[in-house]
Formats: structure tokens, C-alpha cells, sequence
């Protein structure tokens, strides 16, 4: 969790907007826009993965944010029951340094179940999805009225006088191709004194295999602890708390069904892997 404070981060150029990065001789990198002179770490399909030597952070190159059609699809299903919280969901939740009650945004939302919770909580909750299925299922199934289905730009442009005392985004900021930006627009959202409240998986975690999710297009973006709080440091942010997940008994069963998974049914592994591969 972090506390906003100084807002003298640059803005990213209109020219590099809403446009796929290219990968050159020598990458730049989207959050501290230092080059990164290494090689390649990893390559999957037509991208290519990259680390930061000034901050920590490993980034796939080329990227471009799909639309909200393919989020629809990539996730579609979620919207059939309501999903347990998240670690994430858990950890803020408990935070004693959290604000209790206030106006919070949930950014990327999905079904509402933590602003659901959130509500529970004594919070006044907003949520934006661009999944509009799931932001379906907030409004009819959950009541969360206010679960809208768009972009921060959008909101920002439909709501531009709007502020919250908190702001959350919950594994979203790794699917950011231009996280600068995001980051400048979450800043907008958030009151005076505010804070913002974030997870993103950890690339240090315990894996038997590839996650086949953390892939391009649907991941862009690689965290460990360090490059997260380097990040939000040089965009004006106190950090308050940060928290990793332990490989708890649950989450190491979780992986090692997973590896059977991919050993008893490689063929269907390797036909969702050609899906993030285009």
C-alpha cells in the first residue's frame, strides 16, 4: 500500500502513446526509461523478454494492449460464480495501515468480489472492468451499482471531477504496456492524502513450469518487490507496506497439480500456449 505525496513524475511523450513499443538494438525500458543493453532473456513467439539493469524490472518487447473483446474472451467463464478474494484482496483488507470507510476505485474489478467485500467493509465502492460480462455480473448478481465497463481513460473522461480516497488495482499493473502512464492517470483519481492499494505476481515465486498466463499479450510486465517499490518511489509515492505472498501449503499443491496437469495433457498445453503466441 503506498500514500501519494510529491506529483513530479514526467509524462510519457503524446508520440509514444497508445502505440506497440519497437523492439530496437536497445530497448528502453517503459518504467524508468533507461536502455537495457543485455540480451534477451527469453523469447516467446514474435516478443521478446528484457531486463533493466537500473531498475529491476523485466518487460516484453513489443507491446500493445489488447482490446476489450479479447479480455472477454481470454477470461470469459469468471462470470458464472463468484470467485474467492485474492491474497491481494486479503492482505488490504487486514492492513492496519489501511483507511477504514472513504470512496474507493477498483480498477479492473472483474466480478466485484472485492469490492464486494470492500462494501462489507464500510468503504462507498466504484469499479471500472473492461470485461463488461463480468462488469454485468457485479451490477445484477452482486448489486455493486457502480462497476462501470471502461478504461481509466474513459472514466477520467466521463468523471473528470471525481476523486477517492483510495485507489485499487489488483493484478493489473502487469498487463500495463505503458505503466508510467497508467500510473499518472491512477494519481489523477486520488484525493489529497489518498492512498492506492496494488498487487502484481512476484517473479520470484515458486513455479514448476511455465505460467502460461504470464505471457504476452496478456502479461507485459515482470515485478519483484525491489522493482515495484523503486517504481512507485520515483512516481511520488511513500511506500506505506509491502507484502509477498508465502508458498503456503495451498499455493504449493496448487503448482504441483498444475506440473501433473502439464505432464498428463501436454497437447492441450501447447494449444493454449499458441493462443498467447498471436
Amino acid at each position: 500500500m503506498t500514500s501519494q505525496s510529491a506529483m513530479s513524475a514526467g509524462r510519457v511523450p503524446e508520440a509514444e502513446r497508445d502505440r506497440p513499443s519497437e523492439t530496437a538494438a536497445v530497448p528502453v525500458c517503459p518504467a524508468c526509461r533507461e536502455t537495457s543493453r543485455g540480451a534477451a532473456i527469453e523469447r516467446y513467439g514474435s516478443y521478446k523478454l528484457f531486463g533493466c539493469g537500473a531498475c529491476g524490472l523485466q518487460f516484453w518487447e513489443p507491446r500493445k494492449m489488447p482490446d476489450a473483446q479479447w479480455y472477454e474472451q481470454m477470461y470469459g467463464g469468471r462470470d458464472e460464480n463468484l470467485l474467492p478474494l485474492e491474497p491481494g484482496h486479503k492482505y488490504f483488507l487486514a492492513d492496519p495501515l489501511a483507511a477504514r470507510g472513504g470512496e474507493l476505485l477498483d480498477i479492473g474489478c472483474g466480478t466485484g468480489n472485492f469490492l464486494a467485500a470492500a462494501r462489507e467493509a464500510g468503504y462507498g465502492v466504484t469499479g471500472i472492468e473492461l470485461d463488461g460480462n463480468a462488469a454485468r455480473f457485479a451490477r445484477e448478481r452482486l448489486g455493486l451499482q457502480r462497476v462501470l465497463p471502461l478504461t481509466i481513460s474513459d472514466f477520467a473522461e466521463q468523471h473528470a471531477e471525481e476523486r477517492f480516497d483510495l485507489v485499487t488495482f489488483f493484478e493489473v499493473l502487469e498487463h500495463q504496456a505503458a505503466p508510467v502512464e497508467f500510473l499518472q492517470k491512477v494519481k489523477a483519481r486520488v484525493r489529497p492524502g489518498g492512498v492506492i492499494a496494488l498487487s502484481v505476481p512476484n517473479r520470484e515465486r515458486w513455479l514448476t513450469g511455465p505460467d502460461v498466463l504470464d505471457y504476452p499479450p496478456n502479461h507485459f510486465l515482470r515485478w519483484n518487490a525491489a522493482a515495484l517499490r523503486k517504481f512507485l518511489s520515483a512516481q511520488g509515492f511513500e511506500i506505506l507496506s509491502i507484502r509477498e505472498q508465502p508458498a503456503g501449503l495451498a499455493h504449493t499443491a496448487q503448482m504441483i497439480n498444475q506440473r501433473c496437469a502439464r505432464g498428463c495433457r501436454k497437447l492441450r498445453w501447447e494449444e493454449h500456449r499458441r493462443v498467447f503466441a498471436t
